[in-house]
């Protein structure tokens, strides 16, 4: 199917007075930490808690469909500096994955990178996004071209090595302790979010037009993946279709991808609609697409507040089967001490100019767009980002997240 009339060329990119108060923003910021807590658990086993712990009905029945592997969790596989690194038991680090996957498979780049951490002891509940394009020192076993040890973009280490290879590179540069991973793919992601009846997303008119041109490219490259799976005799994948109605209208209520104008505002986005926003990079930035990934996230666990046991049931049951993880029943039963807190939540991205001074962000001698920072600055930052006053760093960097409370953090400001 050719293109016609196209303006971009660019291909699919990753997918009152009182509310002024300090006591409102302290309500509002715990509500919506328990709305994500609710996501949290969805993933992660929260009805067998609230029912008095099933745990033979949820490992037989709600996490039948979930996809679990075994991956080495020792020190020296995953790339842990147990002697150089924060290690505290009551916060749990979680590498979350987003392949490159245009069909049901856990494989390829992983486009999208965040370490979800279940912080038991701050009562917290913190995101950091490591964007794709970050150089690091990619260092083990690939499972295709044997020892490796160079420098590349962050997100084909998963490529190459599956998570473990991943996970240790995640470890490795950025002195982290992360054992557990999930993954999902950018078809299942899709199903996740119309799973969870779609999002509802603030979006100004260059975003919409965005998101249709990210749709028409998303569909082209679901044809290339069909052609070539069959090509290579593979029959029994799932694709994430395209169809006219994932197209959002134009002001005059038609669809015209070239020349379409639109207008902001609030929108509901479908699975396809918000993988689709969640890729948007080239009428901004790499930065503001990974705050849009967080966006759609959010959303997602802000759908989840005054849902009863009967969806949740029913919406774990459908999320199983677009996961992949190394977490069994005792890793999630660890992280549930957080339920009986009054939590909040945080998020970072790395690198962030204003604190990775030394960031370059352009095309290196093979023209291809790289980002170049010192990832052991970056690391200090993230130390203390998930460790708080236990970082040996905490001083110097205290609380540098996007949604941060400067009047009551206690971070140091550099003043």
């Amino acid at each position: 199917m050719a293109r016609k009339n196209v303006n971009h060329s660019e291909e699919f990119e990753d997918v009152s007075s009182y509310s002024s108060s300090k006591e409102y923003k302290k309500r509002k910021k715990n509500r919506r930490g328990r709305a994500v807590l609710r996501g949290i658990a969805i993933f992660f086993c929260l009805v067998f808690i609230l029912c008095g712990g099933g745990l033979v009905y949820v490992s037989t029945n709600l996490l039948s469909g979930l996809t679990t592997t075994t991956i080495a969790k020792d020190n020296d596989s995953l790339g842990i500096d147990a002697e150089n690194i924060v290690m505290d038991d009551s916060i749990k680090n979680i590498a979350l994955f987003g392949v490159d996957s245009r069909n049901g498979e856990f494989k390829g780049l992983s486009d999208v990178i965040m370490i979800l951490t279940v912080d038991n002891k701050h009562g917290k509940i913190k995101m950091t996004s490591i964007l794709r394009d970050s150089e690091v020192t990619i260092e083990g076993e690939s499972d295709t071209q044997g020892y490796l040890n160079y420098v590349d973009k962050i997100n084909v280490a998963y490529r190459y090595g599956g998570p473990q290879l991943a996970i240790r590179t995640l470890n490795r540069n950025f002195g982290l302790d992360i054992r557990d991973y999930v993954t999902i793919n950018f078809a299942n992601m899709a199903a996740i979010v119309d799973a969870f009846g779609g999002v509802d997303m603030e979006l100004t008119a260059e975003e919409v037009g965005a998101i249709n041109d990210n749709l028409w490219a998303l569909s082209q490259e679901v044809e290339d993946q069909k052609e070539t799976d069959l090509a290579n005799g593979v029959t029994d994948q799932v694709y994430s279709e395209i169809v006219h109605d994932d197209y959002i209208p134009t002001i005059y209520g038609d669809i015209n991808i070239a020349y379409g104008e639109y207008e902001g505002g609030t929108y509901h986005l479908n699975g396809n609609q918000a993988v689709a926003y969640g890729r948007i990079r080239y009428i901004d930035s790499d930065y503001v697409r990974v705050e849009r990934q967080q966006n759609v996230l959010v959303a997602l666990m802000g759908k989840l507040e005054g849902m009863g046991i009967t969806d949740y049931t029913s919406l774990i049951q459908q999320l199983m089967p677009y996961c992949e993880t190394s977490l069994d029943l005792g890793d999630i039963v660890g992280m549930t001490p957080i339920l009986f807190t009054d939590f909040t939540i945080s998020r970072i991205s790395v690198p962030n100019p204003e604190y990775e001074t030394d960031l370059f962000d352009g095309f290196n001698s093979y023209d291809e767009y790289h980002m170049t920072y010192d990832p052991t600055g970056a690391a200090k930052r993230i130390s203390s980002f998930i460790y708080e006053e236990d970082s040996p760093y905490w001083e110097e960097y205290g609380d540098t997240s996007i949604d941060r409370d400067d009047e009551t953090s206690g971070a140091s400001t550099g003043d």
